[in-house]
């Protein structure tokens, strides 16, 4: 019903109202003055008691069903851009508190790769001549890393119980286009001398090449350049390491050449990647402003762009699964101030969950150290996505559940998983539903289903910040800090029963762990 009706009345009872009825005339309009702001007030009370409250939402799991996919136990991994290895010096990989924090994200695998492992050169003098890439002027000259600092980057990884992916350079090539080996033959012979436990990648944005060092690899060539890369592991005992590839960007632009590069790729690599893989960002580092992190329409991209690659996969004929192996909010290393920021989290961690409810294996972080996009700042002190990443760990499994929603494209985005055996109370089967709310409102949910036992307890564990661009995060109100010996500090929940509606602060993150569920995908 309108709070404003419009009353017709005949227009002889105007004409016949004499003189001595002016004061009635006079109550009548009074009345509809008064009742006409009344309406006004009783519209704006309703409007503020709304937005104080915030939206309503149900969320709906069915206890029936199935796990829908389920990821890598490295699902959430992270990179080391192979630029840092041009200067050791400035790579902190020796100081026990970043083996610390790395650690903390164990089991991952850790990506030594980006645009400059194809400059890099194992244990040979190279000639320094300096050349920058003409789109973001990195520098592109071809580098030494030695044995020594090879052995001190895995040794890195060794101690923080993380399994290295190192990015082979393809660019070393015979006159006739064709990846030249004997390079990384010896990288590869030397750690198997070691017996270093290694996966293995080859090139890096190869459809991009035109572009970075005005040199082309065309989609087929590079699919047999990794079959010989294959072989070449199988010969030197790494027939058990996985080889991922091709490494392409673009996905998702309007004329689809990283697709059909992938594509191609896949038809003559003679099945020998394991993974197939692309990279991923929101934004131009450059010119990303604050509120494109917390636009739905930035959001919504990841999902197109997957839906693009599995294209890719698809036109190949290919029965395999997709890795995000570099993956941040802004490219360009990311955006001064922001993507290192609190803001920054939501892009995050609505790609875990929507990357996992897509059948995702794997997402890899550009990056735990240097640049803007880092989770570690150059002070080795955490920066709140490695907060995310670390609560992310610990509550959510690799057995991805369909949970139902109104509407996960808008401000309110939720996904559910089976909740670790590790953060299990007396073993009793749990669902962790995690997500974001963009909104300047607050987000009353409701979480419905008969899978709930009578007993069960929900803990919530909410992320906020002070500010958008805030270098800390809060955890219930408390600011997340490493102890002083590098532990972490206890996660410690806001209790209360399934019937109790769950409120989600403006602009927060949370993780909801149902501890109690009836659902047979979840049992131990």
């Amino acid at each position: 019903m309108s709070y404003f009706e419009t009353n017709f009345w005949p227009r002889q009872q105007y004409q016949n109202i004499e003189k001595p009825n002016g004061n009635v005339c006079r109550s009548i309009c009074t009345s509809v003055i008064v009742g006409f702001f009344m309406a006004l007030f009783v519209i704006a009370v309703w409007n503020v008691s709304f937005h104080r409250s915030g939206k309503s939402y149900v969320v709906l799991l069915d206890a029936s069903r199935e796990v829908i996919h389920k990821t890598s136990p490295r699902f959430l991994s992270f990179g080391l851009d192979s630029s840092l290895l041009r200067d050791m010096k400035k790579l902190p990989i020796n100081d026990e508190r970043l083996v610390n924090l790395a650690r903390h994200l164990s089991p991952a695998f850790v990506r030594i790769g980006g645009t400059s492992a194809d400059c890099l050169i194992f244990n040979e003098t190279v000639e320094g001549n300096m050349r920058r890439n003409p789109v973001d002027g990195e520098d592109i000259s071809n580098f030494t890393l030695t044995d020594t600092d090879y052995i001190s980057i895995y040794d890195f990884t060794s101690r923080a119980g993380l399994r290295m992916l190192f990015d082979l350079n393809v660019l070393i090539r015979t006159p006739y286009n064709q990846w030249d080996d004997s390079n990384a033959k010896k990288l590869i012979a030397f750690s198997k001398g070691r017996e270093m436990k290694i996966d293995w990648q080859l090139g890096n944005e190869p459809n991009s090449f035109h572009h970075v060092f005005d040199r082309i690899i065309p989609p087929d060539q590079l699919g047999k350049d990794h079959f010989h890369l294959r072989n070449l592991l199988n010969s030197l005992g790494y027939e058990a390491s996985i080889l991922v590839g091709p490494e392409t960007n673009h996905i998702g632009d309007p004329d689809d050449k990283g697709v059909n590069y992938a594509s191609a790729f896949l038809v003559n690599d003679g099945h020998s990647v394991d993974f197939v893989t692309w990279h991923q960002y929101y934004l131009n580092g450059r010119e990303a402003k604050v509120m494109d992190f917390i636009d739905p329409a930035v959001f919504n991209r990841l999902p197109a762009e997957i839906n693009a690659f599995q294209r890719a996969i698809n036109i190949s004929g290919r029965d395999i699964k997709m890795w995000l192996s570099e993956t941040s909010t802004a490219y360009g290393g990311g955006a001064p101030e922001l993507s290192d920021r609190y803001v920054a989290g939501f892009l995050w961690l609505d790609k875990l969950g929507y990357s996992a409810s897509a059948g995702v294996n794997v997402v890899i972080r550009q990056t735990l150290f240097g640049g803007n996009y880092a989770m570690v700042g150059k002070d080795l002190v955490p920066n709140p996505d490695w907060w995310v990443s670390v609560l992310y760990k610990k509550l959510v499994s690799e057995n991805v559940l369909h949970l139902e929603s109104a509407n996960n494209s808008g401000t309110l985005r939720l996904y559910a998983h089976c909740t670790p055996e590790t953060s299990l109370i007396s073993g009793v089967p749990a669902v962790t539903i995690y997500g974001v709310n963009l909104d300047v409102h607050k987000a009353r949910i409701s979480i419905q289903g008969n899978w709930i036992r009578k007993n069960a307890k929900v803990l919530l564990y909410i992320l906020t910040g002070d500010f958008l661009k805030s270098s800390e995060i809060r955890l219930n109100g408390g600011i997340l800090k490493l102890k002083p010996d590098g532990s972490l500090p206890p996660f410690t929940p806001v209790i209360i029963d399934p019937s109790q509606i769950i409120t989600l602060p403006p602009l927060s993150m949370a993780f909801i762990v149902i501890h109690g569920a009836e659902i047979p995908a979840c049992s131990p």
